[in-house]
C-alpha cells in the first residue's frame, strides 16, 4: 500500500512538472519578438486640442497586384470565428486602430471619444465604406462582427502617386478639421475628420479653472481671453475676468486685468461699465 502511494505521488509530481514546463514553454512562445514583414507604425495629429492617432502595420506592394487581388473588392470570405465575410483591416497584422481624444465627427457622422478598429470595404468603382468597430482589440478582420460597428461612412478613393509601403497621413489641418489619408500602391483613400474645437475648449477651460490651473491669474486671463476672442460665453468670460482681479490669493489689480474686463464689457455693449473699469486703471 505504501509503495503504491509513493508511485502515485511520483506520477503526480511528474505530471505537475510536465504541465509547468509546458506553461513555461508556452509563455516563452508568446513572448518571442521578431521583426515583422509589415512593421508597426503610428501617426498622430492634433486638431484644435483633440489628438487623433492611427496605430497600424505597413505592408509593402513588393510587386504584387493590390486592389482586387491582395485587397479583395467587397467583402472577403474568411470563415474564421464564425465570420463568413469581413472587410479589409486597412493595414496588416492586428487591427488598425484609430484613437480619438474627444468626441468628433468622421465624414460628418458623430463618433464618441475612444479607440476603434478601422476597417474598409473597397469597391471596384473606387467607392469605399469606412467602418469604425468598437471591437478594436480583435486580430485583423478575422473576428469582425458588424454588430460592433460604431460608425459607417462612404468615401471615394482617388488615383495617386505610387506609395510602396502603406502609409497613413494627415493633411489640410485646421482648427476644426483635417483629412486622414491612406496611401498605398497608386490609390489614396481620404477620410474627413472634424471636431467642434470651441465647444471642447469651453468644457476644457471650465475644468481647468476648477483645478490647480485656476490658481494663477495669468491662466484665468488666458481662459477669459479665449472666450472673448471667439465670442463664446461672454458672461462667463466676465466672471473669470473678475476672478483675475479680485479672487483671494489669485487676483491681481493690474492694468492688464482691468483692461481685459473692460474689453469684455465693450463686447457685451456695456459701455458705461467699461468706462468705469478703465477709470480704475488711471487710478493705478
Amino acid at each position: 500500500m505504501i509503495l503504491r502511494s509513493i508511485k502515485n505521488l511520483y506520477r503526480s509530481s511528474l505530471s505537475l512538472l510536465a504541465a509547468t514546463l509546458l506553461g513555461v514553454l508556452t509563455a516563452d512562445a508568446q513572448m518571442t519578438t521578431v521583426p515583422q514583414v509589415s512593421p508597426a507604425a503610428s501617426v498622430s495629429q492634433t486638431v484644435g486640442i483633440t489628438k487623433f492617432t492611427v496605430d497600424y502595420s505597413r505592408p509593402s506592394v513588393n510587386g504584387r497586384p493590390i486592389w482586387g487581388k491582395l485587397v479583395p473588392y467587397g467583402l472577403s470570405n474568411l470563415g474564421w470565428a464564425g465570420a463568413t465575410s469581413a472587410p479589409w483591416r486597412a493595414g496588416a497584422n492586428q487591427n488598425t486602430v484609430l484613437t480619438i481624444a474627444h468626441d468628433a465627427q468622421i465624414e460628418g457622422k458623430n463618433i464618441p471619444a475612444g479607440s476603434y478598429g478601422l476597417h474598409l470595404i473597397v469597391e471596384e468603382n473606387d467607392d469605399v465604406t469606412v467602418i469604425l468597430s468598437k471591437d478594436y482589440q480583435a486580430w485583423g478582420s478575422y473576428f469582425y462582427n458588424p454588430e460592433n460597428d460604431a460608425l459607417r461612412a462612404k468615401v471615394k478613393a482617388t488615383a495617386a502617386e505610387h506609395t510602396e509601403q502603406l502609409t497613413y497621413s494627415f493633411s489640410k489641418v485646421g482648427k476644426n478639421s483635417a483629412i486622414l489619408s491612406l496611401n498605398w500602391e497608386k490609390k489614396q483613400i481620404p477620410i474627413n475628420v472634424s471636431v467642434d474645437t470651441d465647444a471642447i475648449m469651453v468644457e476644457s477651460l471650465k475644468a481647468e479653472m476648477s483645478n490647480a490651473v485656476g490658481f494663477r491669474y495669468q491662466n484665468v486671463m488666458d481662459a477669459a481671453n479665449y472666450l472673448l476672442a471667439n465670442e463664446l460665453e461672454l458672461e462667463l468670460a466676465l466672471e473669470w475676468a473678475d476672478v483675475a482681479i479680485n479672487r483671494p490669493w489669485v487676483g491681481r489689480k493690474l492694468p492688464e486685468t482691468y483692461e481685459l474686463k473692460a474689453k469684455i464689457l465693450d463686447k457685451l455693449g456695456r459701455d458705461q461699465e467699461a468706462a468705469e473699469v478703465r477709470a480704475k486703471i488711471k487710478e493705478l
